[in-house]
């Protein structure tokens, strides 16, 4: 091969080890912006319905007396621990989104938590532009 050759194929791999980078950047950026939105869990579901938010935890085998739950002052994530016998749960559920933990109500049914509660609008403020 010739010199030109191998010069445009070293070229062609370092735009292409380029472009790769770039991609697993961007896929790095944007997973983590996701997880940090919202808990990715096995037994966890979380929906909004308008002006609503509905998460459901599975928890099977427990009792509503078993549960405890916990929202934290800003709405930002919610902790349900419950125990009976063996089994054991602790799940703390980080929300995209802002809840009111005074709108919050549980029920238990067939081995589902499911919590509700109204999600809270984004509020502004005006600022005098001098």
């Amino acid at each position: 091969m010739g010199e030109d050759v191998l010069s445009e194929i070293r070229r062609t791999f370092d735009e292409l080890a380029k472009a790769i980078q770039k991609t697993a950047e961007e896929v790095v950026k944007t997973t983590t912006s996701t997880v940090r939105k919202i808990t990715v869990e096995q037994g966890v579901n979380i929906k909004e319905q308008g002006d609503d938010a509905l998460v459901e935890i599975d928890m099977p085998g427990l009792e509503p007396g078993d549960i405890s739950i916990y929202i934290s002052r800003d709405g930002d994530y919610i902790r349900a621990e419950g125990a009976r016998g063996e089994r054991k749960y602790t799940k703390k559920v980080y929300l995209p989104f802002k809840i009111d933990p005074s709108t919050a109500k549980a029920a238990y049914k067939n081995g589902v938590l499911t919590i509700t509660a109204k999600k809270v609008k984004p509020q502004e403020i005006s600022i005098k532009v001098e």
